[in-house]
């Protein structure tokens, strides 16, 4: 028979150590950050260095889109903001067997512009454009 050691309760029930090991100063250490893969070099990094790309029903069919604030719905695809990394992927046809989309609609140029930037293509309807006006927006919308 084997004896083992009984161990008594901490008073804090282990919190304390668990603060320390969450906090060194400002910085939070011992956070899980989320790795993906690029679809185009095929490296793991961090969430904040990739770029998110969503399929969408478009005109010629499914259609790669940038997804900057990183919360479309549906199945996304992880790249580099560099334009070898979106050459790879486009040549390799790795958008498509990552997102599960069969004939997917890729435009390198449009895609590494976008990726460039950081910000979104223009939408094809200039409803807000500067001649319209500037943007309203309710200041508040509470119920009294």
């Amino acid at each position: 028979m084997v004896q083992r050691k009984s161990s008594a309760p901490a008073t804090d029930g282990g919190r304390r150590d668990r603060r320390r090991a969450v906090r060194q100063g400002s910085v939070r250490v011992g956070r899980h950050r989320p790795i993906r893969m690029c679809v185009g070099c095929r490296q793991r990094a961090d969430t904040s260095d990739l770029i998110r790309v969503v399929a969408r029903a478009g005109e010629d069919g499914q259609c790669v889109v940038v997804d900057l604030a990183k919360t479309m719905p549906g199945r996304g695809a992880w790249l580099h903001p560099r334009k070898d990394c979106v050459s790879t992927a486009v040549r390799r046809r790795a958008f498509a067997a990552a997102l599960r989309t069969p004939r997917l609609v890729v435009e390198p140029d449009d895609l590494t512009e976008v990726i460039g930037t950081g910000v979104p293509a223009p939408a094809t309807d200039d409803s807000t454009g500067p001649d319209k006006g500037p943007e309203q927006v309710a200041e508040d919308m509470s119920t009294p």
